[in-house]
């Protein structure tokens, strides 16, 4: 006997409801299917996994895009088989019509099923399918995600210098040394004191300094404080969707010198350099008011910073919180890197998302393919709301246009991942 299922994936993202449906021929009592994308697919989800009819109970809800890349592990019966009937030594599987589900914005979707030749159910299968998505028969699924956090720590300088004077006139110096990754600390000592301050010392005795190492009056100690260079820091842009916020950010660039570019919204995704404009209008998007001073749905990009580690020229995560951004919109997120601050070149610039710090469980290791836009400079002027420099900016698209449905709970963490 044999009981043949329809397995349906419903994409639950909000303006699609689309579904990719695959039957599935179970001839043991208890069998298990994993059911995943296969393939290049670029659907956000959420996804609910049901079987016979939407109108069922989804034996699945709520899986995750990587979820369905991973696998998920579905429970499929044939009772004839649990009554004690004896099974056929071989199951058919019958492949449907491939369906290509549409997305938004502008995704097609055609994933492969490909089951493996490792049954435990029966001596021999052979199957061949090319549907929407993979189901791969398995006894004992086992999902096992993966986290590695990177620790960064940040190096503190406490100055311990204490300077002291005497006869009775105390100056006081303050220090107040930049935050940067290496200060060096320059130490003058001035053998002649002369006290600045107006208060008439009560002492009329004469200091004096002899080149002996016996001194009889303590010098004052001034320390210098010079930093070796400015920190470098990768920045989030997140440019919010919605129509009001696109008229602002086009309206400025058209008045201010863009030519080919105005927002990712109103562009319909990011520039190129078709026009040799691509850092002229990427320099007046990074001057817009509203980024320099944030303010309504605008969040500046110097909130959404974080320190390049100069050995591995990768960025600390940086955490958006749904507390932060407006949670009832979409935003689109670009990361803008400073070229010095990455060794001065750059092919592939991979990063990770994830609902924790360095986490990477809504996505891994993006973008997978180098977009052109990595090889073009982007020189920002003074006065945009990041310091002025040539940058790099990385594009991820769609991928980065989110959350896919709303709204935004909790924060989301932007994490460097590799650099080539």
């Amino acid at each position: 006997m044999a009981v043949t299922y329809d397995i349906i994936v419903v994409n639950e993202a909000d303006g699609c409801l689309n579904s990719v449906t695959q039957q599935y021929t179970v001839t043991a009592c208890t069998q298990y299917v994993i059911v995943r994308f296969d393939g290049t697919n670029n659907a956000i989800g959420p996804f609910d996994i049901y079987t016979g009819t939407t109108g069922t109970t989804a034996v699945y809800s709520a899986a995750t895009r990587q979820q369905m890349f991973d696998g998920v592990a579905v429970e499929l019966s044939d009772p004839a088989a649990c009554s004690g009937l004896t099974p056929t030594p071989t199951r058919t599987v019958t492949p449907t019509p491939t369906i290509t589900p549409t997305n938004t914005p502008t995704v097609t979707t055609t994933p492969t099923i490909t089951p493996t030749p490792t049954i435990s159910v029966t001596p021999t299968i052979t199957p061949t399918l090319t549907p929407t998505i993979s189901i791969t028969p398995s006894v004992t699924p086992s999902i096992t995600p993966s986290i590695t956090p990177t620790t960064t720590v940040t190096p503190t300088l406490t100055p311990t210098k204490t300077p002291t004077q005497t006869p009775t006139n105390t100056p006081t110096n303050t220090v107040t040394p930049s935050i940067t990754p290496s200060i060096t600390p320059t130490i003058s000592i001035t053998p002649s004191i002369t006290p600045t301050n107006t208060q008439t010392p009560t002492n009329t005795q004469t200091p004096t300094i002899t080149p002996t190492p016996t001194i009889s009056v303590t010098p004052t100690i001034t320390p210098t404080v010079t930093p070796s260079s400015a920190g470098f820091l990768a920045y989030v842009f997140a440019e919010p969707i919605n129509a009001g916020d696109t008229t602002t950010l086009d309206t400025w660039a058209g008045s201010n010198g863009a030519v080919e570019w105005g927002s990712y919204n109103g562009g319909g995704g990011p520039p190129n350099n078709s026009g040799g404009n691509y850092s002229n209008d990427l320099d007046v998007y990074a001057h817009q008011p509203s980024f320099v001073s944030g303010g309504g749905n605008f969040v500046t990009p110097v909130t959404f910073s974080s320190p390049i580690n100069q050995s591995t020229y990768l960025f600390s995560s940086i955490q958006v919180s749904s507390t932060v951004v407006n949670s009832a919109l979409q935003y689109f997120y670009s990361i803008w890197l400073p070229l010095n601050g990455i060794g001065g070149t750059l092919n592939n610039y991979q990063i990770d998302l994830g609902t924790t710090p360095s986490g990477n469980e809504i996505f891994d290791d993006l973008p997978s393919i180098t977009p052109t836009t990595n090889a073009y400079n982007v020189i920002v002027t003074p006065g945009a709301a990041i310091p002025a420099g040539t940058y790099r900016v990385l594009w991820i698209t769609p991928n980065l246009l989110y959350p896919g449905s709303l709204p935004l709970t909790g924060s989301i963490y932007f994490t460097g991942a590799a650099k080539t």
